[in-house]
C-alpha cells in the first residue's frame, strides 16, 4: 500500500452490528459522535444492519444525514452477528477497525486504552475479567454461569491465557483484520473465538485490555438454546484447526 492510500486512510473505523436496535442504538451512535467530535485523528462509523424488521436503517440514515462521518451498510436478510461483524470489518477503511456492541456495553471512549497499545500489537481485545472492577452492571446469574463455563471450555481447548474472549470491543490493525477476517466462517455468537483462533493460528500475538463493561438488560442473547449452538460451533471450530484450514493461502 502506498503512502497517498495510507494518507487517505482514517485512522480508526468503528463497526457496529445491528439487528433490531432502534430503542439502543440512537443513544450509542450520539455518544460515538460526541467522541468523535474530542479526538484530533479521522474516524469512520460503519454500522452494518442485520436485515432488521424495525426502524433501525431509516434511524441511522436519519443520523449520517447530519454526522457524514456515520453510514449504515443494509443486508436484506439476516446473517447473523459474526456474518455482519466481518462484512463490516472487510468494507472498513481504516488504519484501525475496532467493532463494538449496538448496545454500547462497552463505553467508546474505552479504546484509547487500546489505541495506546498499536505500537506494540495489531490485535488488540477489550476483557471484563481483567480487573475485578471493569463490570459496571453484571450479567443475571444464569447467564454469568453460562458465559464463565464457556469460556473455560475456550480457554482450555483454543485460547490459553486469553481470559475474555466474547467481550464486543476488539481492535484490528488494517493488516491483521484482512489477514483473519476472510478465514472467517462462524456467523453465530462464537465468531468471536473463531477469529482469535485464527490470529493465534497465523501468529498474532493477542493483547488483553480490561475496560470497562455494562450488562445490557435487553440483551438478545437466549443463555441455554445459545449453549447448543456453542457446542457444535466449537466442534467445527476445532476440526478446522486440525485440518489447517485457517493457515491455508486465501482463495
Amino acid at each position: 500500500m502506498n503512502s497517498a492510500m495510507l494518507e487517505q486512510m482514517p485512522h480508526l473505523s468503528l463497526v457496529i452490528p445491528a439487528y433490531n436496535e432502534e430503542a439502543r442504538l440512537p443513544e450509542t451512535l450520539a455518544l460515538v459522535r460526541d467522541w468523535i467530535e474530542r479526538q484530533d485523528f479521522s474516524v469512520e462509523v460503519l454500522v452494518v444492519d442485520d436485515g432488521s424488521t424495525d426502524k433501525t436503517v431509516e434511524l441511522v440514515e436519519a443520523f449520517s444525514e447530519r454526522f457524514p462521518a456515520v453510514q449504515v451498510i443494509k443486508n436484506a436478510k439476516n446473517k447473523g452477528k459474526g456474518g455482519v461483524v466481518q462484512q463490516g470489518m472487510l468494507l472498513a477503511k481504516g488504519k484501525w477497525r475496532l467493532f463494538m456492541d449496538a448496545d454500547g456495553a462497552t463505553p467508546i471512549d474505552e479504546v484509547a486504552k487500546m489505541l495506546a497499545m498499536t505500537d506494540s500489537y495489531e490485535v488488540i481485545i477489550g476483557s471484563r475479567y481483567l480487573h475485578p472492577g471493569s463490570i459496571k452492571i453484571k450479567q443475571p446469574l444464569r447467564r454469568r454461569i453460562l458465559s464463565r463455563a464457556v469460556n473455560l471450555v475456550i480457554q482450555l481447548a483454543f485460547l490459553r491465557g486469553v481470559r475474555d474472549t466474547q467481550c464486543g470491543f476488539k481492535l484490528f490493525s488494517a493488516k491483521a483484520a484482512e489477514d483473519i477476517f476472510p478465514r472467517q466462517e462462524v456467523n453465530g455468537w462464537l465468531f468471536d473465538v473463531e477469529i482469535m483462533t485464527i490470529a493465534r493460528q497465523l501468529g498474532y500475538v493477542i493483547k488483553e485490555v480490561p475496560v470497562d463493561w455494562y450488562d445490557a438488560k435487553e440483551s438478545k442473547l437466549r443463555a441455554w438454546r445459545t449453549a447448543f449452538r456453542t457446542l457444535r460451533e466449537l466442534a467445527a471450530i476445532y476440526k478446522r484447526v486440525r485440518q489447517g484450514v485457517y493457515t491455508a493461502e486465501k482463495v
